[in-house]
């Protein structure tokens, strides 16, 4: 190209009607320069830049016009022609709708999603560790190795950010997923959104969506039972006082050692107050809608046990309270209270380590003959012992006065959580405690707790109902799973890991020859001394083979009954001890 053409161009406005035109101003007026460009571009080519100028704009133009009138119109659409479901994070229900978008076809064919391979694993055991579990995961000795099954367990896939479009029984729907910081948060974060829409002017059909997919997670986890207990302190804000701690597999009401006639009786109780009709009938005649039960016996004969399995039967949440967490105050567990849902079972572990006391009591009560508790002007609790009050004996280092966070619940609170003026109803309550002694006869009289159950050390007849579930192979829905791979001899435990791979295998015995040996079995120990913990851990380290259980069990009862009867006069002795320094 010879620029040398340029000295002989005549900047003349006047030789291009184009360049004074209308659009020639406002392009000059945009872009600085542009009337000169346009004639040197002239001059050298003969074209008018301005009419492509001028046609990009137009179309740019009606494009952003476009744009405008489609949103317009959209949202117009959206407002009077759509309706719209939106859940938020904390409900229950979001981790639901994920969970089931996660298996629909629109999770396998879109091009974005979003992979969480830890979604609820703290909570339960997933299908795909359930597929897992159908695999080898044993290593080429035998052991169980974590890491490689953890890796054929793949992540979840879900909708990502943004907008879906799914099909539901020949109805289009419209998935949308979103986030927004927390603006009542001292905390900051997100919270997360899903809105599901549909064409029409009725929400019945994204309500018949949500209710099946609320029916297809119970379907899938009908026999699972959720764990709650309080959240930390600094966390109970809103909605967030509980905190699902675990989902585990419901128990059994078979598996827990206890009377079949109090079994029946606790269910058929709980059975008829769980009715909805129930809640009339009692609104009807001026009673109170609330069920409390008191289950009391020694460590380990099954009273949390029971509680699981009772609420794997009826299907509700267990909600566990420990009224010595510190920091529980009276506020915390109103509080706890009033955001319990309203069907569901709410477990007081030993009610009687907690201390409650009547507010007019004095506190200089003694502690197991061992100690007291003192209360000083300003209400703060010392610890005083023994020794402190023996002759001559070196004066300890004065007790810690317990912080603010410390829990500090009078019998009267508790009262009024339970029963009070404000307290919901359709609850039910179960206390455990290992000595009903100490409870104080307010806590326990009629109205609050309509029915106690004792728990006693085991029978005979529950010791035999111990060994034959502890042996039968009548639940077990698969067999062990075999090893493969090579052995490796490069292993310096090798020889030991040899050992340990000769796993036993399960000795199966008749179920004839099985209730025999449980009658020898329930024999061989004395009704009424030990707990069916206690039992059960003697068969889980024998579990696999009953015949071995039957020839030690009697080693085990003479070993354990002289430790018991060691233990029986150290105490006494301590007892006595304590007699005689208080004299």
């Amino acid at each position: 190209m010879d620029f040398t053409k340029l000295d002989n161009i005549k900047f003349d406005s006047s030789s291009n009607s184009t360049l004074t035109s209308l659009p020639s101003l406002l392009l000059e007026a945009f872009i600085p320069g542009y009337g000169l460009i346009s004639q040197i571009i002239f001059r050298l080519f003969g074209f008018d830049i301005g009419l492509a100028v001028s046609g990009c704009i137009i179309v740019y133009g009606l494009g952003l016009g476009g744009r405008i009138i489609y949103y317009k119109a959209l949202s117009i659409f959206v407002a009077y022609f759509m309706c719209c479901i939106e859940v938020e994070d904390d409900d229950d229900l979001f981790e639901q709708i994920m969970e089931w978008m996660s298996e629909q076809r629109m999770t396998k064919k879109s091009r974005s999603l979003r992979a969480v391979s830890h979604w609820m694993s703290q909570w339960h055991e997933t299908d795909e560790e359930r597929k897992a579990a159908d695999e080898d995961v044993l290593d080429e000795s035998g052991i169980f190795n974590f890491e490689k099954w953890a890796s054929t367990i793949p992540p979840r896939y879900e909708p990502s950010f943004g907008s879906n479009v799914f099909w539901f029984e020949g109805r289009m729907f419209f998935f949308s997923r979103t986030r927004r910081e927390k603006s009542k948060s001292i905390w900051g974060g997100e919270d997360q959104f899903l809105d599901i829409s549909c064409i029409g002017r009725s929400t019945e059909p994204i309500k018949e969506l949500l209710d099946h997919i609320k029916k297809w997670r119970l379907k899938k986890n009908s026999k699972m039972t959720a764990v709650n207990r309080p959240a930390p302190k600094e966390e109970r804000m809103g909605s967030y006082s509980w905190d699902r701690q675990s989902l585990r597999p419901s128990r059994p009401l078979s598996t827990v050692s206890l009377d079949q006639e109090q079994k029946a009786m606790i269910v058929r109780d709980i059975n008829e107050y769980l009715h909805p009709s129930s809640a009339l009938w009692y609104a009807r005649r001026g009673i109170p809608y609330r069920r409390g039960y008191l289950f009391w016996g020694s460590p380990g004969t099954g009273k949390t046990s029971l509680s699981f399995a009772l609420a794997g039967i009826f299907g509700l949440d267990i909600y566990c309270v420990s009224l010595t967490e510190p920091g529980l105050t009276e506020a915390c567990l109103n509080k706890l209270f009033a955001d319990l849902p309203r069907r569901c079972i709410v477990l007081l572990e030993d009610i009687d380590a907690a201390g409650l006391r009547r507010e007019d009591e004095p506190t200089d009560s003694k502690d197991n003959g061992d100690a007291k508790d003192d209360t000083s002007d300003d209400g703060t609790l010392t610890k005083i012992t023994k020794a402190d009050l023996l002759p001559g004996s070196k004066p300890g280092p004065p007790a810690l006065a317990p912080t603010a966070d410390k829990s500090r619940i009078t019998l009267s609170g508790l009262l009024n959580v339970i029963d009070g003026v404000a307290s919901h109803e359709g609850r039910v309550l179960i206390m455990t405690t290992n000595c009903p002694s100490k409870l104080d006869p307010a806590l326990v009289r009629p109205g609050r707790v309509d029915l106690q159950i004792k728990f006693t050390l085991a029978t005979s007849d529950q010791i035999r109902d111990i060994f034959i579930r502890m042996y039968s192979t009548e639940r077990d829905a698969k067999a062990p799973h075999s090893r493969s791979g090579s052995k490796s001899s490069s292993n310096p435990d090798a020889e030991f890991l040899e050992m340990l791979s000769q796993a036993p295998i399960l000795n199966i015995v008749e179920p004839e020859k099985l209730k025999f040996m449980a009658e020898e079995f329930a024999d061989a120990l004395p009704a009424g001394v030990f707990s069916p913990a206690e039992i059960q851990g003697f068969l889980l380290m024998r579990k696999k083979d009953p015949r071995r259980a039957l020839e030690e069990v009697a080693a085990w009862r003479d070993g354990l009954l002289e430790k018991k009867g060691k233990m029986m006069g150290e105490g006494k002795v301590r007892v006595g001890a304590g007699a005689g320094a208080g004299l």
